[in-house]
Protein backbone atom coordinates (compact mmCIF):
# COMPACT_ATOMS: atom_id res chain seq x y z
CA UNK A 1 0.00 0.00 0.00
CA UNK A 2 1.25 3.30 -0.77
CA UNK A 3 1.86 6.34 1.67
CA UNK A 4 1.81 9.65 -0.33
CA UNK A 5 2.30 11.48 2.99
CA UNK A 6 5.33 9.22 4.44
CA UNK A 7 6.68 9.74 0.73
CA UNK A 8 6.36 13.60 1.61
CA UNK A 9 7.71 13.65 4.65
CA UNK A 10 10.91 11.24 3.62
CA UNK A 11 11.29 13.58 0.19
CA UNK A 12 11.46 16.82 2.77
CA UNK A 13 13.74 14.92 4.91
CA UNK A 14 16.18 14.20 2.01
CA UNK A 15 16.59 18.17 1.46
CA UNK A 16 18.94 18.35 4.83
CA UNK A 17 21.15 15.64 4.15
CA UNK A 18 21.82 16.97 0.83
CA UNK A 19 22.37 20.69 1.76
CA UNK A 20 25.03 19.77 4.49
CA UNK A 21 26.91 17.27 2.02
CA UNK A 22 27.41 19.98 -0.49
CA UNK A 23 28.56 22.09 2.61
CA UNK A 24 30.63 19.79 4.29
CA UNK A 25 34.38 20.77 3.68
CA UNK A 26 36.60 18.58 1.63
CA UNK A 27 39.53 17.15 3.36
CA UNK A 28 43.09 17.86 2.28
CA UNK A 29 45.00 14.77 0.89
CA UNK A 30 46.76 13.27 3.98
CA UNK A 31 44.46 14.68 6.31
CA UNK A 32 41.22 13.13 8.67
CA UNK A 33 38.19 13.14 6.96
CA UNK A 34 35.97 15.17 8.94
CA UNK A 35 33.91 12.68 11.06
CA UNK A 36 29.60 12.51 11.45
CA UNK A 37 28.38 10.99 14.74
CA UNK A 38 24.99 10.17 14.09
CA UNK A 39 22.89 8.57 17.74
CA UNK A 40 20.13 6.61 15.87
CA UNK A 41 18.03 6.26 19.56
CA UNK A 42 14.49 6.39 17.79
CA UNK A 43 12.90 2.96 16.37
CA UNK A 44 10.84 2.24 13.36
CA UNK A 45 7.65 2.01 15.63
CA UNK A 46 7.39 5.47 17.19
CA UNK A 47 8.83 7.30 13.85
CA UNK A 48 9.82 6.13 10.30
CA UNK A 49 10.93 9.20 9.18
CA UNK A 50 13.87 9.38 11.43
CA UNK A 51 15.23 6.35 10.81
CA UNK A 52 14.92 7.89 6.85
CA UNK A 53 16.72 10.56 7.62
CA UNK A 54 19.70 9.23 9.63
CA UNK A 55 20.06 6.84 6.58
CA UNK A 56 19.44 9.87 3.94
CA UNK A 57 22.23 12.02 6.34
CA UNK A 58 24.62 9.01 6.40
CA UNK A 59 24.72 8.17 2.42
CA UNK A 60 25.10 11.94 1.63
CA UNK A 61 27.99 12.39 4.10
CA UNK A 62 29.99 8.82 2.89
CA UNK A 63 29.52 10.29 -0.82
CA UNK A 64 31.08 13.80 0.63
CA UNK A 65 33.84 11.91 1.80
CA UNK A 66 33.60 11.89 5.11
CA UNK A 67 33.99 9.58 7.81
CA UNK A 68 30.73 8.05 10.09
CA UNK A 69 30.20 6.52 13.00
CA UNK A 70 26.75 5.37 14.08
CA UNK A 71 25.61 4.57 17.42
CA UNK A 72 22.53 2.65 17.82
CA UNK A 73 21.36 3.31 20.66
CA UNK A 74 17.76 3.10 23.34
CA UNK A 75 14.70 2.78 21.58
CA UNK A 76 16.34 2.45 18.34
CA UNK A 77 17.96 -0.75 18.68
CA UNK A 78 14.46 -2.36 18.73
CA UNK A 79 13.66 -1.55 15.02
CA UNK A 80 16.77 -3.88 14.59
CA UNK A 81 15.38 -6.86 17.22
CA UNK A 82 14.05 -10.74 15.67
CA UNK A 83 10.39 -10.76 15.73
CA UNK A 84 9.31 -13.81 17.94
CA UNK A 85 8.96 -16.21 15.79
CA UNK A 86 10.89 -14.59 12.92
CA UNK A 87 15.04 -14.31 12.33
CA UNK A 88 14.21 -10.70 10.37
CA UNK A 89 13.52 -7.53 12.33
CA UNK A 90 11.08 -4.56 11.57
CA UNK A 91 13.08 -2.75 8.85
CA UNK A 92 14.83 -5.39 7.01
CA UNK A 93 12.00 -5.75 4.19
CA UNK A 94 10.70 -2.12 5.08
CA UNK A 95 10.19 -0.17 1.73
CA UNK A 96 12.10 3.35 0.83
CA UNK A 97 9.36 4.63 -0.99
CA UNK A 98 9.85 4.79 -5.10
CA UNK A 99 9.35 8.38 -4.85
CA UNK A 100 11.76 8.54 -2.45
CA UNK A 101 14.42 6.06 -4.46
CA UNK A 102 14.18 8.28 -7.41
CA UNK A 103 15.17 11.54 -5.34
CA UNK A 104 17.65 10.07 -3.97
CA UNK A 105 19.17 8.58 -7.71
CA UNK A 106 18.54 12.05 -9.16
CA UNK A 107 20.20 14.47 -6.38
CA UNK A 108 23.22 11.69 -5.94
CA UNK A 109 23.08 11.26 -10.05
CA UNK A 110 23.74 7.43 -9.69
CA UNK A 111 21.35 4.76 -11.15
CA UNK A 112 18.05 3.78 -9.77
CA UNK A 113 19.42 -0.02 -9.73
CA UNK A 114 22.00 1.58 -7.17
CA UNK A 115 19.58 2.57 -4.57
CA UNK A 116 18.61 0.46 -1.99
CA UNK A 117 14.59 -0.96 -2.02
CA UNK A 118 14.40 -1.35 1.65
CA UNK A 119 15.63 -0.28 4.61
CA UNK A 120 17.36 -3.35 5.98
CA UNK A 121 19.61 -2.99 2.25
CA UNK A 122 19.86 0.58 3.02
CA UNK A 123 21.30 -0.41 6.00
CA UNK A 124 23.74 -2.68 4.37
CA UNK A 125 24.44 -0.64 1.97
CA UNK A 126 26.24 2.27 4.51
CA UNK A 127 27.82 -0.48 5.90
CA UNK A 128 29.61 -1.44 2.75
CA UNK A 129 30.11 2.25 1.85
CA UNK A 130 32.14 2.79 5.05
CA UNK A 131 29.52 3.80 7.81
CA UNK A 132 30.78 2.26 11.10
CA UNK A 133 27.53 1.14 13.55
CA UNK A 134 27.77 0.48 17.01
CA UNK A 135 25.73 -0.77 19.52
CA UNK A 136 25.11 0.25 23.39
CA UNK A 137 26.10 -2.64 24.99
CA UNK A 138 24.43 -1.98 28.44
CA UNK A 139 21.07 -1.01 26.45
CA UNK A 140 21.13 -4.35 25.13
CA UNK A 141 21.47 -6.13 28.32
CA UNK A 142 19.11 -3.89 30.28
CA UNK A 143 16.60 -4.33 27.80
CA UNK A 144 17.04 -8.43 27.50
CA UNK A 145 18.05 -8.17 23.86
CA UNK A 146 21.63 -9.91 24.71
CA UNK A 147 22.97 -11.43 28.25
CA UNK A 148 26.66 -10.96 26.73
CA UNK A 149 26.84 -8.34 23.70
CA UNK A 150 30.54 -9.05 23.35
CA UNK A 151 29.78 -12.50 22.42
CA UNK A 152 26.66 -12.68 20.70
CA UNK A 153 24.04 -9.59 19.70
CA UNK A 154 21.29 -11.94 21.12
CA UNK A 155 17.65 -11.21 19.26
CA UNK A 156 19.48 -8.37 16.91
CA UNK A 157 18.50 -9.64 13.48
CA UNK A 158 21.50 -11.82 11.79
CA UNK A 159 22.21 -9.69 9.07
CA UNK A 160 22.57 -6.57 11.26
CA UNK A 161 24.35 -8.20 14.04
CA UNK A 162 27.02 -8.74 10.97
CA UNK A 163 27.21 -4.80 11.00
CA UNK A 164 26.88 -3.69 14.73
CA UNK A 165 30.02 -3.62 17.03
CA UNK A 166 28.80 -3.10 20.84
CA UNK A 167 30.24 -0.58 22.63
CA UNK A 168 30.61 0.45 26.11
CA UNK A 169 29.89 3.87 27.77
CA UNK A 170 33.37 4.87 27.30
CA UNK A 171 33.94 4.11 23.97
CA UNK A 172 30.34 6.15 22.77
CA UNK A 173 31.60 9.02 24.55
CA UNK A 174 34.63 8.94 22.63
CA UNK A 175 33.14 8.41 19.20
CA UNK A 176 30.98 11.78 20.23
CA UNK A 177 34.38 13.59 21.09
CA UNK A 178 36.00 12.85 17.76
CA UNK A 179 33.19 13.79 15.78
CA UNK A 180 32.81 17.17 13.67
CA UNK A 181 29.36 16.99 13.24
CA UNK A 182 26.44 15.55 15.49
CA UNK A 183 23.43 14.35 14.58
CA UNK A 184 20.74 12.39 17.06
CA UNK A 185 17.84 10.84 15.35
Amino acid sequence: MKHPLRDLIGLLFLLPALSMAAAAPVADEGAEPPRMFVHLKTSLGHDDAQICVAYNMIWAALRQGMAVDVLVDADGINTFKRGIFSEHDAIETYRIPDSLRRSIARQFAIELADVPETYGGYLQRLARDGARFYVNKAFLIVAGIADSPDEDLGRIAPYAAKIFKPVDLRAMLRLRQQADFDFTY
